[in-house]
């Protein structure tokens, strides 16, 4: 009960406030002559109450509720060694002697153990939500409700399927058979502000199940908010997996309770500025602050990736930073130091050198390295970046401004959850290849001394018996030419190679910068 006094009496001193705020802004905005009427507090809380209602009205109709089932095998038994998510739900059956009727999970009285919400981002069926709630497609079926009607996405090839999940911007899009369906209009978080009032719909607790969801509102408490750090579970022992995790978020005071990820955040004229995600509730931090994912230009980038069912991929630099020590900071120094840059990376090619500060990325500031990582984390492969570097700083002498521009590699984007697509890999003659610095780190690490300093792809895979099996391609080998052609992207190789038919060679750098060549047959 004291927890509930404490939150309703929050929520009647910011009214109260807003209140008081308007009828002092409204009372000094009106002429003499028409400030005999004053506007009531009572008018004042019915204009609040009202812009709040059609905020709602607007966007609600494009915010759904989504539950995750575990697929069945073909005799109806869950899939071997995978828990059944619905044992808990075993009182809510019905009992027919010592058998338990399993619930239908479109029955409006089955509650999930998998829930979260989802936004409608056009009118085909397409609906955006957060890559963590989705787990593994392979083994799980979705259900949608939007307005009390349900829908079941289950296989690839079907309509109804999932097309895309990024883990490194934790956003993923799925497809139901529908249409007419009303997709929610797109705000634009970089025009957020401290204290503007905002609203998240979604389905807390499963509460909203039957697609009508539920509203709560606050402010914009804080912007470029960080993610909670993971345990560290990954190989390298990182803690920071996703973009978020360098200060991306939207910080907001509005309760966001397990089950919100996925729905929207919205102003008051009912567009989605941010996607919401509780992924704070999981590491205790459910009752201090709630998070969104800011729609800005990398979120629309990303969903138009992701509707076209294709993977994202992340730019890459090729340097290891470090941040400024106590005493440079309070010397006024800001930026990311760098301590190594990797060869036959952009930043080696863009001549980036040990000890380098880099202060801006297109004229953006960065202040340490995290924020370096964020900047160039949304930006996509082969984007031209315009670096601001101090070369040559000390303590004592502030060196000299340096601008350099690079064009960037792909990242290697490292989680416990892979990043998934409708569309395919591309495969040719039985050789998948990618840009090298895509390679893992352990990979990299053994293999990156062999790259050419000029640019070259990596073998990333190769499909035994294969002509390029055959001819003794293997995975972590990197390509430098293609007959006569040199080739530095993935792009270029696939353009050079469509054009052969019969056998073709391909040049390897090998060993420390040595030649080899691999003729590969025709198929």
């Amino acid at each position: 009960m004291t927890r509930l006094t404490n939150r309703w009496s929050g929520t009647v001193c910011l009214v109260g406030m807003l209140i008081l705020l308007l009828a002092g802004t409204l009372v000094g905005q009106q002429p003499a002559e028409k400030q005999t009427r004053q506007v009531t507090a009572l008018e004042l809380a019915q204009q609040i109450e009202q812009g709040l209602v059609n905020a709602i009205d607007q966007a609600e109709k494009s915010v759904v509720a989504i539950a995750r089932v575990r697929k069945e095998t073909a005799a109806g038994r869950k899939v071997a060694g995978v828990p059944d998510p619905l044992k808990s739900l075993a009182p809510i059956g019905k009992q027919e002697g010592l058998r338990l009727e399993r619930l239908d999970p479109t029955s409006p009285e089955f509650v999930p153990n998998q829930y979260f919400t989802g936004v409608v981002i056009d009118r085909e069926g397409m609906i955006v939500t957060t890559y963590h709630t989705l787990g593994d497609p392979e083994k799980n079926d979705y259900y949608v409700w939007v307005r009390r009607k349900p829908y079941k996405v289950i296989a690839v090839e079907r309509a109804e399927k999932v097309m895309a999940g990024d883990p490194w911007t934790d956003l993923a899009v799925l497809r139901i058979k529908a249409q007419d369906l009303k997709p929610i209009q797109l705000g634009d978080a970089e025009k957020l502000k401290k204290g503007m009032i905002v609203i998240g719909l979604g389905n807390p607790y499963a509460i909203a199940r039957d697609g009508e969801v539920s509203a709560s509102w606050g402010i914009v408490a804080n912007l470029r908010r960080q993610a909670a750090p993971r345990p560290r579970t990954l190989p390298n022992q990182t803690v920071r997996e996703t973009l978020h995790h360098f200060g991306t978020l939207i910080q907001t005071d509005a309760k966001l309770n397990l089950g919100t990820s996925g729905g929207a955040l919205i102003n008051l004229r009912g567009e989605m500025v941010g996607l919401l995600t509780s992924q704070a509730a999981l590491y205790g931090y459910e009752k201090s602050a709630g998070y969104a994912i800011p729609v800005d230009a990398m979120f629309r980038r990303t969903l138009k990736t992701l509707k076209a069912g294709k993977k994202v991929q992340v730019g890459f630099l090729g340097v290891a930073p470090e941040d400024l020590s106590m005493e440079w900071r309070g010397q006024g120094h800001v930026g990311a130091r760098i301590e190594h840059v990797v060869p036959g990376t952009p930043a080696a090619r863009a001549g980036l050198v040990g000890g380098d500060i880099i202060t801006h990325v297109n004229q953006q500031a960065v202040e340490n390295r995290s924020e370096l990582f964020r900047e160039l984390g949304q930006l996509p492969v082969k984007a031209q970046v315009a670096l601001q570097v101090q070369r040559g700083t000390t303590l004592q002498r502030p060196g000299r401004q340096v601008t350099l521009r690079a064009i960037l590699s792909k990242k290697y984007v490292e989680s416990y959850r892979p990043a998934y697509a409708q569309q395919p890999e591309v495969v040719w003659r039985g050789l998948q290849v990618d840009y090298s610095t895509a390679l893992p780190p352990e990979v990299f690490q053994q293999h990156g001394h062999k790259m050419d300093s000029s640019g070259c792809i990596a073998i990333v895979a190769v499909e035994t018996g294969s002509p390029s099996w055959n001819a003794g391609l293997r995975p972590g080998e990197f390509i430098n030419h293609v007959g006569p052609k040199r080739v530095t992207t993935p792009e270029e190789f696939w353009d050079v190679v469509s054009q052969q038919t019969g056998q073709v060679r391909v040049q390897l750098t090998v060993g420390q910068g040595d030649k080899a060549y691999r003729d590969v047959a025709a198929p």
